[in-house]
């Protein structure tokens, strides 16, 4: 008997393997599976500006990344005894103008750099309720007083023309992923998420069906549809669980990533293992080593000479030769 009902993704175009460059801009889903991503060894980078939910919000982060604009004190909010913008998350605030501006164009400029060097874009999708200031959608309220905005679902047609406007842009020479979130926006009430996440899942299936490079990843109905527990919910009853994260992302290699690079991906795993046995600080082994051409520079680098007396179970003899064998399947 079936108890649950897998998803059947339509084959992929997107091929990643270890010297694939990725660049994740959305909700905080986003970044689960981007630190997954980086854990495998990939190169991967995740919102420049910090976590976005709206799709206003995601396409104005890669027109300000592409065009490289810049950030003044002019753009800037004071919150409780903080400089904020209401583009960037509240990491990049300070209690010193001078210093919250640094840190945002240094996020300009290497959010620039890595939208240059990418050949995939991941954009998740959380919600199409946006937050309005004068008109103008804002990526974070940074808790002001709620009267300041004014509060508006997007429509499929606006989702479409804005996000298709700003692949044809800027994302013209890129895959594009799009994914709707499975975390669950409670705060809008259940209706209201189940409204948004409509909005936002009809829109993907527009974009991904008008234009060319451009295919949706079902992180949602994998959640929803094949999932299907609140045993795979965090505690909060909102975010999916660690399993359900894991389960999402072991989805995503079948889908994306090549099949002899996920063979590799396992001797990574196997690795994890044993570096997590010698010390947290040698993790930078397996990510790095999956990415060098010569392996006596991975292991002359990364493996000290300290690691085959701590290591219990494994001689240094026998992490250096599981590196040979990631090295040399690629």
């Amino acid at each position: 008997m079936q108890f649950r009902t897998a998803i059947n993704i339509k084959p992929s175009t997107v091929s990643l393997d270890h010297a694939s460059r990725t660049l994740m801009i959305g909700s905080c889903f986003s970044e689960h599976i981007a630190e997954r991503i980086l854990h495998a060894g990939f190169h991967v980078a995740s919102n420049p500006f910090g976590i976005m939910f709206n799709p206003a919000s995601i396409a104005h982060t890669i027109e300000r990344i592409a065009t490289e604009q810049r950030y003044s004190a002019d753009d800037l909010t004071l919150s409780g005894g903080r400089w904020v913008s209401l583009d960037f998350h509240g990491d990049f605030a300070s209690r010193n103008a001078d210093e919250a501006v640094e840190r945002m164009n240094r996020a300009v400029e290497q959010g620039a750099k890595v939208l240059h060097e990418a050949d995939t874009v991941v954009l998740t999708l959380g919600t199409a309720w946006v937050y309005r200031l004068n008109g103008e959608v804002v990526a974070n309220c940074h808790k002001l007083p709620a009267q300041m905005f004014s509060r508006e679902m997007m429509s499929v047609d606006e989702i479409v023309a804005l996000l298709g406007e700003t692949i044809q842009k800027y994302l013209h020479d890129k895959h594009v992923v799009l994914t709707v979130s499975p975390v669950r926006h409670v705060a809008d009430g259940l209706d209201g998420n189940s409204l948004s996440k409509a909005m936002l899942r009809v829109a993907a299936a527009r974009l991904a069906e008008q234009l060319e490079r451009v295919e949706y990843f079902p992180s949602f109905e994998i959640m929803n549809d094949d999932l299907r527990d609140y045993r795979f919910y965090a505690e909060d009853m909102v975010h999916p669980s660690s399993m359900a994260v894991d389960y999402i992302w072991e989805r995503w290699c079948e889908w994306a990533i090549t099949p002899s690079t996920q063979t590799a991906m396992h001797e990574v795993e196997r690795l994890w293992l044993i570096i997590v046995r010698v010390t947290p600080s040698q993790r930078i082994i397996v990510s790095s080593a999956v990415r060098c051409a010569s392996v006596s520079k991975v292991c002359r680098r990364f493996i000290p000479m300290s690691i085959g007396r701590r290591c219990v179970h494994f001689s240094r003899w026998s992490i250096n030769k599981s590196l040979k064998r990631v090295a040399t399947s690629h």
